[in-house]
């Protein structure tokens, strides 16, 4: 099996996933008619999601380090898929937020087992790769806007989208070698130490301010664009930006190191955020979203970066405890937008972001901390 062809059956899986998850997003006006709820409601799945991603990355994870990559790929690529073709049957509330659950369960599993194969594979480029992956997750809600134009009826689009990434995701794992070696499957827990623990709480702190940074500029800002006098199309080319921002903050992090470019991107985005409080409207607001999007792009390598952190027997499973927290935050991170500030919506997204960059600059405080060499013991005199 190609490395290149292995490459390719993660990285179409992984737009997939984001091609599953976003569903919701088109279909949520329709559910909400259909279920006869407000669409508040129907939009409680998203937290319900993560929250089934936070368990599901740890389960899968662990199960990745034991019994292979392509194994657990294969378990969470078909509970996504099955999940979104399910939901296309349901009939209330509640079977909304299960169907989610086990969405969310699938799809960040996935993607927290892409990361090691990635870093398994490759040698180099690894930050460029993970952004490019990273950035797919704007493919995969391209992808949905185009599903739901052919087909815009919720019941079969779930349909659609179900069957298609069941159908594809399972043709195309099995182009991806097995990279866990038998000689260390089952290892897990017992490489686990001190300093890894350390490493593993900067690095979710990081991953927190970059889940709580991302969320609410990807779910939030269609809903204020307009009140800052801007056309709602913005929203497409503020996209686009942060897809470059993802491809440049990967590949400045295998130039320039990991941290240093996660430091350099967290800067930016106090700066982006602190100055959107402040210019309410026009063109110089546009300019501070514009820069808000490129600095979410520190988010592209931390699942590269975890996975590096970690050894081979433990890789798969740190990453996913890495992201434990932050898919939960992060899950709430729009209603932390919208109700920590009141009056502006722009305003609270904006201290969101200030909030988050402070929460990352802590953990890669953190990280440096722990990542330093110990010194060298005196010579006795």
């Amino acid at each position: 099996m190609s490395r290149w062809a292995s490459l390719l059956g993660v990285l179409i899986p992984f737009m997939l996933s984001a091609y599953a998850v976003f569903s919701i997003s088109l279909a949520a006006d329709q559910l909400s008619a259909s279920l006869r709820v407000p669409k508040a409601l129907v939009l409680v799945a998203i937290p319900v999601d993560f929250i089934g991603g936070a368990i599901g990355g740890v389960a899968i994870g662990y199960l990745a380090d034991r019994a292979g990559r392509r194994a657990a790929l294969y378990v969470a690529e078909a509970v996504f898929s099955v999940a979104v073709a399910l939901a296309s049957q349901l009939r209330g509330l509640a079977q909304l937020y299960a169907a989610w659950f086990f969405v969310g369960f699938g799809v960040n599993a996935q993607n927290g087992v892409s990361y090691p194969v990635v870093v398994e594979l490759l040698r180099s480029s690894r930050g460029l790769v993970g952004g490019i992956m990273q950035g797919l997750y704007f493919i995969g809600f391209f992808l949905d806007a185009l599903t739901f134009q052919l087909v815009p009826h919720w019941r079969t689009y779930f349909l659609v989208v179900g069957l298609v990434s069941l159908i594809l995701t399972v043709a195309l794992n099995s182009l991806v070698a097995e990279t866990a070696a038998r000689s260390y499957r089952g290892l897990g827990l017992r490489a686990f130490d001190r300093r890894l623990a350390l490493l593993t709480a900067g690095l979710s702190a990081i991953s927190v301010g970059a889940f709580m940074f991302t969320i609410p500029l990807l779910s939030v800002v269609p809903s204020f664009i307009t009140s800052m006098g801007l056309s709602r199309s913005w929203v497409e080319p503020l996209s686009i930006v942060g897809f470059i921002g993802f491809i440049v903050a990967g590949w400045a992090s295998d130039v320039a190191g990991r941290l240093k470019t996660a430091l350099a991107f967290i800067a930016v985005s106090l700066a982006s955020a602190a100055a959107l409080v402040v210019l309410a409207r026009g063109y110089a607001g546009l300019a501070a979203l514009s820069l808000m999007f490129f600095a979410s792009g520190y988010f592209s390598f931390l699942g590269v970066w975890a996975s590096e952190t970690y050894p081979a027997e433990l890789r798969a499973t740190g990453t996913n405890v890495v992201f434990l927290v932050a898919r939960v935050v992060g899950g709430f991170s729009t209603a932390i937008a919208a109700f920590i500030y009141p009056p502006s919506l722009r305003v609270g997204t904006a201290l969101t972001g200030i909030i988050a960059g402070a929460i990352a600059l802590a953990g890669a405080a953190a990280f440096y901390l722990a990542a330093r060499p110990a010194p060298a013991a005196r010579p006795p005199r």
